[in-house]
């Protein structure tokens, strides 16, 4: 059986956001529990492995499907999309500082400390990876 085709430009975005995804959502993991037991970090009902999982591979596929609609419809579509999701990154790096999760200062620096890290890691998985995978499908 030969299952040789080409890959159109929407399956292409949409694998790239998915493979984003699971890289960033594995860093993301990776960043939580070294954050958790460097710093004794327990709180945070709100982040933790299940969320981490479900969110970053869900923003992350939706980015790739952003991709593609810049990708396909726009002339310098990568550059631009690179351009917003760092945009956006920083707007959320922004927002997220100025977070009060708690009454206790101590509890609020360590969770905007891991807010702030899965940001940057959603945001540099989405502005690096996706233009990457999208380019080298062989990969």
């Amino acid at each position: 059986m030969n299952h040789d085709y080409e890959q159109t430009e929407f399956s292409k975005s949409l694998l790239a956001g998915v493979f984003a995804g699971i890289i960033a959502t594995v860093l993301g993991i990776i960043y939580n529990a070294w954050l958790r037991y460097s710093n004794g970090l327990s709180l945070s009902g709100i982040i933790n492995v299940s969320t981490i999982i479900f969110i970053l591979i869900l923003l992350a596929t939706i980015a790739g499907l952003i991709f593609y609609v810049f990708h396909h419809y726009l002339k310098h579509g990568t550059i631009i999309f690179q351009g917003a999701a760092i945009i956006i990154t920083l707007l959320l790096i922004a927002g997220a500082l100025h977070i009060q999760r708690s009454n206790d200062p101590v509890i609020s620096k360590e969770f905007r400390d891991l807010l702030l890290g899965i940001i940057c890691i959603t945001g540099g998985c989405t502005v690096l990876v996706i233009p990457y995978l999208y380019k080298h499908e062989y990969i």
